[in-house]
């Protein structure tokens, strides 16, 4: 197998597999058509839950899922930390703004990043970039400015534009690795639509930085040395009606924690929003704030919250965990219980690759598969459900109860409708972070060829590091996509 010098790997921020695609096959991406996806892969993978910026980058830097790395979305509240100490630092979090500089301290310290697995490596834009050197941060000062700039002007193309320009002037110096994050599709599509001109033309900036660098890679020799991924970190749906989940609890008469009111005493709820196609919900129980409040007990609550939820039309799928660990999902569709052998509460739990997945269908799907094995390995669910609305959601919905910082109850918004509205600025067209395939589905175009099948984002980390002729640790959650 042939190893390469470098890697370059371009996020694409909130890019549509099946939008760029479309475009590529359309001819109207010429310079990814030509010089990455006629030579090498043009296919999807399957992103990770929550879909949404931040935790979704994990995949692609650690190869573990966000579950694995206890950064379970864009907000949570951390029960324990809160019930120990009321006012840490690290009771709660929203890595929308000031935040997000926490998120390299809040990885758990046991997974390793590709920048602390490659020395000599490059960020441009990404918010997690634990391990890289200061030579190697190209945006560590500036991107907080690019942002805010960005988020008063709605000039995002600058960003994209800066990008580029940051990875050209990045190839005169001798890297082995380079992640940039491109955000324009993803911020256009919030303000617009996944399908927007404004949203295409972000693509076809993308394009045109390809193009640059494809060139400047082949003037200078180091074409045939470099491999080059395009991903991203979630899909978005249209959205058209809004769920203020907050509101919504607090009518019911639950006092609830959220951002961003979060400094409130005597709340009974917390509400995290990541997306805002996905919730945390955490709620006090019988021992205070310590513990996750299982299914069991959820259920008798005298407010039937439970059921409230359910009855919305803005939410489709709610998950919970029972007292021995198995896993509630629930929808109008039906009900069904996965099971991974792993007990309430334990910490950092992790499920090896072999490790069996056993479904249980209570009444009819949640899901609206069809019939399923009762039990599976998580690559057979992977097979067997890539192609459904909710592709790989079973191990998706295992993964995420791993964290400590999950939510009791988890939802994932209907297609079309959302979690959140107010203080949402600008409110948001289009949303991101459940687990329907428009928000599932990730582009993977890659000037080498990759084994045939379906993917997760989680494979791209072995792949690179196999491409890089470098060992891959143990204990990841990704498989490499390497024929």
């Amino acid at each position: 197998m042939k190893t390469y010098k470098r890697c370059i790997t371009i996020l694409a921020d909130g890019a549509r597999a099946d939008v760029l695609r479309d475009l590529v096959l359309k001819g109207e991406l010429k310079e990814i058509g030509n010089w990455l996806a006629a030579s090498g892969s043009l296919r999807d993978a399957n992103s990770t839950f929550p879909s949404t910026t931040g935790p979704a980058y994990l995949p692609y830097l650690t190869g573990c899922y966000p579950g694995t790395c206890n950064l379970p979305g864009i907000r949570w509240f951390d029960k324990n930390c809160y019930a120990t100490n009321s006012f840490s630092k690290n009771r709660f979090r929203s890595y929308v703004g000031a935040e997000s500089f926490y998120m390299n301290n809040d990885l758990a310290p046991d997974i390793k990043t590709l920048f602390e697995l490659i020395p000599r490596s490059v960020n441009i834009f990404s918010s997690i970039n634990r391990g890289v050197s200061a030579w190697g941060n190209k945006t560590r000062f500036s991107r907080a400015w690019y942002w805010y700039y960005a988020h008063l002007t709605d000039h995002w193309s600058l960003i994209d534009e800066a990008a580029g320009r940051k990875i050209e002037e990045a190839l005169k110096e001798d890297f082995e690795f380079l992640f940039a994050v491109f955000p324009g599709v993803d911020e256009f599509s919030h303000l617009a639509s996944p399908t927007h001109p404004r949203t295409l033309e972000a693509y076809r900036v993308l394009d045109h930085a390809v193009g640059l660098i494809a060139r400047k890679l082949k003037r200078e020799g180091k074409w045939e040395e470099t491999v080059i991924f395009i991903v991203s970190d979630h899909g978005l749906s249209e959205t058209s009606r809004h769920l203020p989940l907050n509101q919504f609890l607090e009518r019911n008469g639950i006092k609830t924690l959220y951002y961003p009111k979060v400094f409130k005493w005597g709340f009974d709820a917390a509400s995290m929003v990541s997306g805002n196609g996905m919730a945390h919900l955490y709620f006090k129980n019988e021992k205070g704030w310590k513990g996750r409040t299982a299914w069991e007990q959820l259920i008798l609550r005298k407010d039937r919250i439970v059921e409230k939820l359910l009855e919305q039309p803005e939410v489709d799928i709610l998950a919970a965990q029972k007292e021995d660990g198995t896993i509630v999902v629930k929808s109008k569709r039906g009900e069904a219980e996965i099971s991974v052998g792993a007990p309430l509460g334990a910490p950092n739990q992790r499920v090896q690759q072999a490790a069996p997945l056993q479904y249980h269908v209570m009444t009819t799907d949640p899901f609206g598969y069809p019939q399923l094995p009762s039990e599976m390995t998580n690559r057979q669910s992977l097979e067997l459900t890539d192609k459904t609305d909710y592709p790989d959601a079973l191990m998706q919905l295992a993964q995420i109860f791993r964290a400590g910082r999950t939510g009791d109850l988890v939802l994932s918004a209907t297609k079309g409708h959302d979690l959140r509205l107010r203080h949402e600025v600008h409110e948001h067209k289009s949303s991101h972070g459940g687990l329907h395939w428009e928000q599932m589905k990730v582009p993977l175009v890659t000037n080498v060829r990759l084994s045939e099948g379906p993917a997760r984002s989680v494979d791209v980390f072995p792949t690179i590091l196999k491409l890089l002729g470098r060992p891959i640790p143990s204990g990841i959650d990704g498989k490499s996509l390497l024929m």
